[in-house]
């Protein structure tokens, strides 16, 4: 038979008798207080080598045997320090070998016999005679992992003994929900989201470490507490979460560290999971989760705000330190929960004491934050004030200065009027002769004078004028746009030997009626980097006017030709008389040579070429080759190539 040692209830203090009891593991959870007799007169009862019973995590029974004597005369108490134990039932054995059974538990309703707030406790019956041993049976149940500090104390010593523990509580407790209430204050102030994920991680926080893991539930009612220690990880999993939601926002790494977003990805996830399967009431298995989800999420966000601090985010200092508390408490809970540390009483009070602190340097952090915040307001204040005292010292210089601008802008007005007086007459000759002969035309169809075919040759006979009309209205609106400062160069690759095959389509059947050919010729490498809608309406120009003033039965040529200066893009075609050309060209006004055709130009196309291939780093240059003009101007093949 197994040694046990017999407890005189007049010598023991406030410590825990794990090393003076027997206990025996029940995994079938069925065996009654007489088997379990049996067992022990069998010897199948083990004695315990620790003060504080640690049996894991576990789904089995146990039965632990007290045998103790009193020679008080006053009594005194059994006290199971662990008020999340599901089941637990106290078995009074009388001398007749008959047993009074008194069952308590964190899942059950309030019965005689049983203290049960913070933890339980058990009146040990009275001696009927001195020096009369007694023994006793606990039956311990609970879905979690099982720790059982157990003491038998007279009562002067547990009122004495428990104080400590009180006192610490009193202090922890009181600074959690101090924090709470304030941080509530704040987000109601600020209203940013930051303080709300701190308040419910403090919340979530104070549910589980004070009404569940410390037993300050039944507080709030028996309801509440059968909630709380049915689902305990539910407010460990929201108290995670809503620690990486904070993290996050505080440490900045939306904009610090942005490629750090899959691993709090990860994170929640693992929190999301560690509420869902506490949901489905896998109590053990949540608990089992919890050794290896805290400690990777705690090193994750410690690590997290080691790269922020790096990153020049000077409130991460205090934050650093609250995880450090953070996973130094985590540690220590799980280095107890797996026996390489021995449970002692104090083990209770590290995971509550090490969150106090932590939470208290994340108010710190958060206190630091606002200082920054604040300074650099006043930073900012102070350097408006410096501008308004200088601003007296720069109005002199500044009415000067806009009294100069004010004459140039004079000279520009009056320039603008003659740009203006030069726009009515191109809408005029441009637009108003198209429209007439469109009008005249259908003026005709609508009195019937003309059949099918009339109709359809006839506007065939004014594509030449509908295109020229479109080529107009797209210059006047580049023009416009630039006149009102809106037009900004957007610079991008693309192939600019597709987009002078695309254009030629367009010009083709011009070209046709004037029996001249459209001809590209690109050699080696045609990728371009510029703006693409202005280089497109540039070459548009360019192809017009050669169309217009070629004279018929000739050739006009687009030559792509790849130079150390960039794509040297060419328009080549045969004219009637190449000085006037060249007059007409430098000149880009209304005095153009006129073609076969009695085609005039307008000036205004000329003028965008200039000012788009300018914009694009370039410049429209015309040279003399053979009977033709060329006009050609460089682009260049990348960001880093400027062009000529």
């Amino acid at each position: 038979m197994a040694r046990e040692d017999t407890i005189r209830l007049e010598q023991q203090g406030y410590t825990n008798i794990g090393k003076q009891i027997l206990y025996h593991e029940d995994p079938s959870n069925s065996l009654t207080l007489d088997e379990i007799k049996a067992l022990y007169h069998d010897g199948k009862f083990i004695p315990s080598q620790k003060a504080v019973l640690n049996f894991g995590n576990t789904k089995s029974t146990f039965w632990i045997r007290i045998v103790y004597q009193d020679n008080t005369g006053s009594g005194g108490f059994v006290v199971v320090d662990a008020p999340n134990l599901e089941y637990v039932d106290y078995y009074i054995v009388g001398g007749n070998g008959s047993a009074k059974l008194i069952r308590a538990g964190s899942l059950r309703a309030k019965t005689e016999g049983v203290i049960a707030n913070n933890n339980f406790i058990f009146s040990l019956p009275e001696p009927v005679k001195a020096n009369d041993i007694k023994e006793i049976y606990l039956r311990v149940k609970t879905n979690n992992f099982m720790l059982l500090p157990i003491k038998v104390v007279t009562h002067q010593t547990y009122i004495s003994g428990s104080s400590w523990k009180e006192h610490l509580e009193s202090i922890y407790i009181g600074v959690l929900i101090t924090l709470l209430l304030f941080n509530i204050f704040l987000y109601i102030s600020l209203h940013e989201r930051m303080y709300l994920f701190y308040g419910l991680y403090l919340l979530a926080g104070f549910v589980y470490l004070v009404l569940y893991l410390r037993g300050y539930g039944y507080l709030a009612g028996y309801d509440f507490r059968l909630i709380i220690n049915k689902y305990p990880h539910v407010f460990l999993a929201l108290s995670s979460m809503s620690g990486i939601l904070f993290s996050w926002k505080f440490l900045n790494l939306q904009v610090l560290i942005p490629r750090i977003k899959p691993v709090y990805y990860i994170m929640m996830g693992l929190g999301l999971v560690l509420m869902v399967v506490s949901l489905l009431g896998y109590k053990s298995t949540a608990a089992s989760m919890i050794q290896y989800t805290t400690v990777f999420i705690s090193i994750g966000l410690g690590i997290a705000g080691i790269a922020s601090w790096r990153y020049g985010h000077r409130p991460a200092k205090f934050y650093m330190l609250a995880w450090f508390f953070r996973v130094f408490g985590v540690i220590l809970v799980n280095l107890n929960l797996i026996g390489i540390l021995e449970v002692r009483d104090y083990t209770f009070e590290i995971f509550p004491i090490t969150t106090t602190i932590e939470m208290l340097l994340l108010a710190f952090a958060l206190g630091d934050r606002y200082s920054m915040l604040i300074s650099s307001e006043r930073n900012a204040r102070e350097r408006i004030m410096q501008l308004v005292q200088t601003h007296n010292q720069r109005l002199e210089y500044v009415v000067e200065e806009r009294t100069l601008k004010l004459s140039e802008t004079i000279v520009e007005l009056e320039s603008s009027n003659r740009v203006k007086d030069k726009l009515f007459s191109i809408v005029a000759h441009d637009l108003r002769t198209p429209f007439n002969s469109l009008q005249s035309i259908f003026s005709l169809k609508d009195m019937g004078v003309l059949n099918y075919d009339e109709l359809d040759m006839l506007l065939n006979a004014n594509r030449k004028n509908i295109d020229q009309m479109r080529l107009t209205l797209d210059n006047l609106l580049f023009w416009a746009k630039d006149q009102m400062k809106q037009v900004s160069v957007q610079f991008t690759e693309f192939d600019l030997k597709k987009l002078s095959e695309v254009l030629m389509l367009v010009y083709e059947p011009i070209a046709h009626s004037k029996n001249i050919k459209l001809e590209l010729n690109a050699i080696g490498e045609n990728i371009v980097y510029a703006d693409e809608n202005q280089v497109k309406l540039v070459l548009r120009n360019l192809l017009d006017n050669a169309v217009k003033f070629s004279p018929e039965d000739n050739k006009i040529s687009i030559n792509l030709v790849r130079q150390a200066k960039g794509l040297r893009v060419a328009v080549h075609n045969v004219v009637l008389n190449i000085a006037e050309a060249k007059i007409a060209i430098e000149r880009g006004d209304d005095n153009k040579p006129k073609a076969n055709g009695d085609e005039l130009g307008t000036g205004l196309g000329l003028q965008l070429c200039r000012e788009y291939t300018k914009a694009n780093g370039s410049e429209l240059r015309q040279t003399v080759v053979g009977n033709g003009i060329e006009l050609y101007f460089f682009l260049s093949g990348s960001s880093n190539t400027p062009a000529a």
